[in-house]
């Protein structure tokens, strides 16, 4: 006896092939679709398969906010999308402060104004004023998930600079808490970060730091740097080691630029004659670092001390920011195989690398519900109308992905 009816598990392992701009649309076919697709469960689910090849790169600049495939060329123009954070005029600026499991943190002030945002779904959730009692010079900020509580923190830190010492102040957000509050400060006062945003590896935020001393009176660099390390499930600070010091022998190489490629923390190095990469294979042991790439600077026009790596692609490319207005794309052998312009705002662009997902800041929740049959045998008839819709989605989703 012939049914027009799939089991329910064929449904599932259907939709969760498909693309998310699909997945928003098919929770219009029916309820039980719409309570499927909008479950943290399936959420979850489909974030795990599209990790591997749905990731895009989110680039903000001074007047607006564009998304593109950075496994495909860039001049591929149908990649590229202008996205506007919802509840945000278009063309305000805002800063990226990080990116995580397809959510994406910005903010509209130094001290205040942060929002959660999936790019893909539009879902946007504005967090409550952190109400810094000190109003700072300087500002750290970093986003992630920590699996140990299955939460997503934001901390934010605030320092005033005085003539011999600093004051601090610092903020964590959870988002199964929806509140903040105040953390011990951990960070050495005679040091500053080289940039605000924090490189989330591990499960823990990064942020490369220059030491100060005190000579006569003065503060002076120390000539060498540290990594400073804020653990989100331990929710303290520590300290990590740089590739190398002053005294190694690698005297006079200047590190900059530190972020995650790959799930490693990665480093951009200049000497006299090359840029370089260095990535840490083992995460904390500082004798891993290893040397990925390196660049020639008579091959091509960089901007020096101004290049920030940003992602590889799927062949192994690195993908980076110069002079924070153009984007480049070199091979391991440190050949440019791109090098196009693509932003002339006079402020430099912030970029982050999110992955396509139904993750919603708004439903969020740490504890998943109990299971239950979201389908019946008397299905929908619009639920079956879609299945053949449903097929043509993945023949074209599969055929896109060989021809990459």
């Amino acid at each position: 006896m012939s049914t027009k009816y799939l089991p329910e598990n064929v449904i599932v392992e259907i939709l969760l092939r498909l693309p998310v701009k699909s997945l928003v649309r098919f929770r219009c076919v029916s309820k039980r679709w719409r309570s499927l697709i909008s479950d943290p469960r399936f959420a979850k689910s489909q974030f795990s398969q599209a990790s591997e090849r749905s990731q895009r790169l989110l680039i903000s600049s001074r007047s607006e906010i564009l998304s593109l495939d950075y496994n495909a060329p860039f001049g591929d123009s149908s990649t590229l999308r202008e996205h506007v954070v919802p509840s945000l005029r278009r063309g305000r600026h805002v800063r990226i402060v990080g990116s995580c499991n397809g959510l994406v943190c910005v903010a509209v002030h130094r001290h205040k104004g942060f929002r959660i945002w999936n790019p893909s779904t539009g879902d946007v959730r504005k967090l409550p004023d952190p109400k810094f009692s000190l109003r700072g010079e300087d500002y750290w900020y970093g986003f992630g998930f920590d699996p140990s509580t299955d939460d997503y923190k934001l901390l934010v830190a605030s320092f005033l600079f005085l003539p011999r010492y600093q004051e601090s102040e610092g903020k964590l957000f959870s988002l199964k808490r929806n509140s903040w509050k105040t953390i011990l400060q951990g960070v050495d006062a005679s040091s500053e970060a080289k940039e605000s945003t924090g490189i989330l590896c591990n499960g823990s935020l990064h942020w490369q730091l220059e030491l100060w001393e005190e000579l006569d009176g003065v503060w002076v660099p120390e000539c060498r740097d540290q990594i400073c390390v804020f653990d989100l499930a331990e929710e303290k600070f520590h300290e990590m080691l740089m590739p190398v010091q002053v005294e190694d022998r690698y005297k006079g190489i200047f590190f900059c630029s530190l972020r995650n490629l790959g799930g490693c923390l990665c480093f951009i190095s200049y000497n006299r004659t090359h840029i370089e990469l260095w990535r840490m294979m083992e995460y904390g042991v500082r004798e891993s670092w290893a040397l990925m790439l390196s660049i020639a600077y008579f091959h091509v026009r960089i901007s020096r001390h101004n290049l920030a790596p940003v992602c590889i692609s799927r062949d192994g490319q690195v993908v980076a920011i110069n002079d924070g207005k153009e984007l480049l794309r070199c091979n391991s052998d440190g050949e440019i195989l791109e090098h196009v312009l693509a932003f002339s705002d006079s402020r430099k662009c912030k970029a982050a690398v999110f992955v396509e997902s139904l993750i919603s800041p708004n439903h969020y929740s740490g504890v998943d519900g109990q299971g239950q049959r979201l389908f019946s045998d008397e299905d929908d008839d619009n639920c079956t109308q879609m299945l053949a819709h449903l097929t043509n989605e993945m023949q074209n989703g599969d055929a896109s992905e060989s021809q990459r």
